[in-house]
């Protein structure tokens, strides 16, 4: 386990990829309950009542689009440690994110309070492009626009399932 700790740590700091976490269909779906769990507590408890259907939508879409990118480039060996690196980094910044979104107000102008999220939303979109460079096998570049596509992508079908 602490190897596993210790590779979580190089992945949130861009040290390491996927390929550094183990291979295993059960720690990967032991981690994705985790993070549904995750995300639909932190989101209930800031309010959003329709939060277990966003969060079970919006990780769906990413574990199948995971599944279809590493099939598409001919690595569908490398879907659980993808999954497993996306999942145990999303709970990390779901929970930081929490801890920040608690404490802001809607009643008074928080530029601080905002600085820090575009900061962790920032870390997090750096870490998921450097774990989609290794799944993928391509540049870091092309890990950003599949990651910023994926975040268009969830919004859209979000917005859509949601709000119509």
């Amino acid at each position: 386990m602490n190897n596993g700790l210790q590779a979580l740590w190089a992945l949130l700091r861009l040290k390491a990829g996927p390929q550094d976490l183990p291979s295993s269909w059960t720690l990967t779906a032991l981690v994705i309950i985790v993070f549904i769990g995750e995300s639909v507590l932190t989101t209930q408890a800031l309010g959003n009542e329709t939060a277990a259907g966003r969060s079970l939508m919006a990780i769906g879409i990413q574990v199948l689009a995971v599944v279809a990118l590493l099939r598409f480039h001919g690595h569908p060996e490398r879907t659980p440690q993808t999954l497993l690196a996306l999942s145990a980094t999303g709970i990390v910044m779901g929970l930081l994110t929490f801890v920040f979104a608690i404490q802001a107000s809607t009643e008074v102008n928080q530029p601080l309070m905002f600085m820090v999220w575009f900061s962790i939303f920032c870390w997090s979109l750096a870490v998921d492009a450097n774990i989609y460079r290794h799944a993928l096998g391509t540049t870091l570049s092309i890990g950003v626009l599949v990651t910023v596509l994926l975040m268009a992508l969830t919004y859209v079908i979000l917005h859509f399932a949601y709000n119509t």
